[in-house]
């Protein structure tokens, strides 16, 4: 009490020497007590921001077309369910700073998902040059199911392309001098849940183009909330595609390890979508799949083949989650 008296004195006395009103008063005051905390009081503002990370009650922004990140506090499963990479309205009640970061209160009004307004640079792809499928992997018979879609894709060489490592986390978030550092790698290592969603999310807040992390975070909502992963896999792929063009129909081979990312972004997405009975579309995405790699590491031809012979999703699919 004493200390709330004594804060109001001088605010008082601030108000009776500059002629400011009591917040203003109040504000440099608090400036000129504490620089590490700024309370800059109550306010009605709506604002769109890019989520760059989430924790289970708070959000880390950066203003849609602006440079300046804040924390918003929303409490409960709220920010937990909004993914990194997903644009949301904000209606902000409460501001202030502490230890130089802007931290917020406010109501989320609405989210959703649209990459191309994040003002994100591609990924570079690297050229592989020509790549004899025939020559590198064994063909499939063509009295095997898959068979005939291998040999049309396998006919010629094609070529054969690679994501930057950023795509895998390589480098990002990490300190330079720290070169084999994977933010990611160490989360798919860890048997605590929460601990692995930190460090996914830190490699997703020092860049959003880190694919794998989009993906991992589908793959640990997958057995349990496929309409959350799914938000994530769709992230994850809607970024890659920045870097090909609309009729890209080379390969991605799994054998270069940051075009895995990727597939297995695609790859979860499928199984999301036949999950949730849309089988028509999850049968076209894992053509796609297979098209960019046909070797097919993932064992996408056994879910192809089920969907085309109209089988619907079994709880023993959950055997195969993307990988």
């Amino acid at each position: 009490m004493t200390t709330k008296k004594d804060l109001k004195k001088r605010v008082r006395a601030r108000q009776a020497k500059t002629g400011e009103s009591y917040s203003t008063a109040r504000l440099h005051v608090l400036r000129g007590k504490d620089p590490e905390h700024v309370d800059l009081g109550i306010l009605h503002q709506r604002i769109t921001a890019i989520a760059l990370s989430c924790s289970e009650q708070t959000i880390r922004l950066r203003q849609l077309n602006g440079t300046d990140v804040i924390s918003l506090r929303t409490g409960g499963v709220v920010a937990h369910r909004v993914a990194p990479g997903q644009l949301v309205d904000i209606e902000l009640s409460k501001q202030w700073t502490w230890s130089g970061t802007v931290y917020c209160v406010g109501r989320i009004e609405r989210v959703w998902t649209d990459v191309a307004a994040l003002g994100l640079d591609p990924l570079p792809l690297e050229d592989q040059g020509e790549y004899d499928l025939n020559e590198i992997h064994e063909p499939f018979e063509l009295t095997d199911p898959y068979g005939p879609m291998w040999h049309r894709f396998a006919t010629m060489p094609r070529r054969a392309f690679e994501f930057s490592g950023i795509a895998w986390s390589a480098g990002v978030g990490v300190e330079p001098t720290d070169d084999g550092a994977c933010l990611v790698a160490d989360a798919a290592d860890m048997s605590d849940p929460r601990s692995a969603r930190k460090l996914l999310m830190k490699a997703l807040a020092a860049d959003l183009r880190c694919i794998d992390a989009h993906a991992h975070l589908g793959n640990m909502a997958f057995h349990h909330r496929p309409e959350d992963a799914i938000t994530h896999y769709d992230i994850a792929i809607r970024i890659a595609e920045l870097s090909l063009t609309s009729d890209f129909t080379e390969l991605l081979p799994w054998g270069f390890i940051y075009n895995r990312p990727y597939l297995r972004a695609l790859h979860g997405f499928g199984l999301c979508l036949w999950r949730l009975d849309r089988a028509q579309d999850a049968l076209a995405v894992f053509e796609r799949i297979l098209s960019l790699n046909p070797a097919d590491h993932q064992g996408v031809r056994f879910c192809w083949d089920d969907i085309r012979n109209g089988h619907p999703w079994r709880s023993e699919e959950l055997e195969q989650s993307p990988r």
